[in-house]
């Protein structure tokens, strides 16, 4: 009876019910109709609170992957209701990503590596690691997946847009956990997968171990940088101190390293050719002209950028025709470093804080908004550490912006000496322990992080034009001075 109850409220389903939570990555794609590709269920292991899968097609958004359960309407928590009945009012089909139930099915089949038949494909839970029991509690926020935490033992996050092929995330994960040494992160400890009845396979699901945290580097960054800006010094062992900064460098080149070190197929390393450098440029010069059209029409609009960002976004339209020349170096220089299987979004809210002030880096998924292809290439290095690099800029810039007119330059002198404890603990592990990876040239190793704090400033513009006009001068900023920097070293 409760299947039968979740098929027909499944019907009644509203595109937009899903269209407005927050997983759902295509709000412009004006998704008004739906298709029900694929259903399984109810899930054993569920207990009395029926569990299905449902794998759902939004017009002009692409594939979901739904987890739903039958629950009442609760109007604390209206962004998880999908549906009403028309007989009982306080029966709903409810977003079930967030429910125990579906966390606690979903880790027993992945305890027991069992396989769960849908209507055309199915469902393939697997363990990776060990798994000694679990407490399951939900996690409010704002995330473009879905994640509860397994007490004591495990986090599970649900995927929600069903790419091809199995998500970096899961993958990259499963191989530090398999076959680095590498401890400053979340061992991956089962998966889940979708199976399609033409076989292709698609990740729904990654459970890892849950780390011991006192939340995430940005925000133990920003509440340090409120305090500095009221108080005027840091404490000899905050987050915000060099040689916090310095060890978190010092972190992130072990993972480099860890990756580097992985010799299975997907993984490795090999020489950077002048032919992709060529390729991340001109893709680079593209985002740029985009990125000056969109100023140009947000000019056009007075008020809509403040005075501030309105100059900034002046000189970047008036310095984007000369990009090319700018940013140029010798590609036929046979020392450019070598490209390896990169985090991909690498910034400070991908970092958790350990209560002994250790560090655990997490979430490898990659840009979510690039193919999966692009997320699973090898990259330079460089790009984690150019991302590393604007995420320092944006936690400066933003305690600026909350201050208010206090301690403006002591921030900025803070990111300046950030990004010097940062790289020198960096380089410190990386260019002791490893020859290859980097160029051996300073300035070639300045104009790698150039290049894709660059294109990460200019990722940025978009974004921020789009959802938050008044931080657009964060963005604009970094691209003058990664402009100016570059001119410095010319002179």
């Amino acid at each position: 009876m409760s299947m039968a109850l979740i098929e027909e409220l499944l019907v009644r389903m509203r595109a937009q019910s899903a269209a407005d939570a927050r997983w759902f990555r295509h709000k412009l794609s004006g998704a008004s109709t739906w298709e029900l590709l694929d259903l399984a269920g109810p899930l054993p292991a569920s207990g009395n609170t029926p569990v299905a899968l449902a794998v759902v097609r939004f017009a002009g958004a692409g594939d979901y992957f739904i987890p739903v359960t039958l629950g009442s309407a609760n109007p604390d928590r209206p962004g998880r209701v999908l549906a009403t009945s028309g007989v009982d009012p306080d029966t709903a089909l409810i977003d079930a990503a967030s429910e125990p139930a579906y966390a606690n099915a979903v880790l027993t089949l992945m305890e027991s590596n069992a396989d769960v038949q849908a209507r055309h494909g199915r469902f393939e839970f697997r363990r990776v690691g060990g798994n000694p029991g679990w407490a399951v509690h939900n996690v409010d926020g704002e995330y473009s997946n879905s994640i509860v935490i397994a007490e004591r033992s495990a986090v599970l996050k649900t995927m929600r847009v069903l790419a091809l092929g199995i998500n970096p995330d899961v993958e990259v994960g499963a191989a530090l956990s398999e076959h680095t040494g590498f401890s400053e992160t979340a061992r991956v400890l089962g998966e889940a997968t979708y199976v399609g009845s033409d076989g292709t396979t698609y990740s729904v699901a990654v459970q890892t171990e849950a780390v011991p945290n006192v939340g995430d580097v940005w925000d133990a960054m920003g509440i340090a940088l409120d305090g500095f800006a009221r108080a005027g010094a840091l404490g000899g062992h905050d987050v915000c101190s060099n040689d916090a900064v310095g060890r978190l460098g010092a972190t992130i080149g072990r993972l480099h390293l860890a990756l580097a070190s992985i010799d299975i197929p997907g993984f490795g390393r090999g020489p950077l050719r002048p032919a992709a450098l060529d390729r991340w440029r001109d893709r680079l010069l593209d985002r740029a002209a985009n990125a000056a059209s969109r100023l140009r029409e947000a000019l056009d609009h007075p008020g809509f950028l403040s005075a501030d960002a309105g100059r900034l976004a002046r000189l970047v339209i008036e310095a984007t025709p000369s990009l090319r020349s700018r940013l140029a170096w010798d590609t036929a220089c046979a020392d450019l470093g070598e490209v390896i299987r990169c985090h991909g979004d690498l910034h400070l809210g991908q970092i958790l804080l350990r209560p002994d002030g250790g560090f655990a880096v997490i979430d490898f998924e990659g840009e979510p908004l690039a193919p999966l292809e692009q997320r699973r290439a090898p990259s330079s290095p460089a790009r984690d550490v150019a991302g590393m690099l604007r995420s320092f800029s944006y936690a400066a810039h933003s305690a600026r912006l909350r201050a208010a007119g206090r301690a403006q330059q002591a921030l900025a002198d803070w990111e300046h000496r950030a990004r010097d404890a940062f790289l020198q603990g960096y380089f410190g592990e990386v260019l002791e322990r490893s020859s290859g990876l980097w160029p051996r040239a300073p300035e070639a190793r300045q104009s790698l992080i150039s290049l894709f704090e660059m294109e990460k400033a200019l990722y940025e513009i978009d974004y921020e034009i789009n959802n938050r006009p008044d931080w657009a001068s964060i963005p604009l900023a970094g691209i003058l001075q990664v402009l100016n920097a570059r001119e410095g070293d010319r002179a």
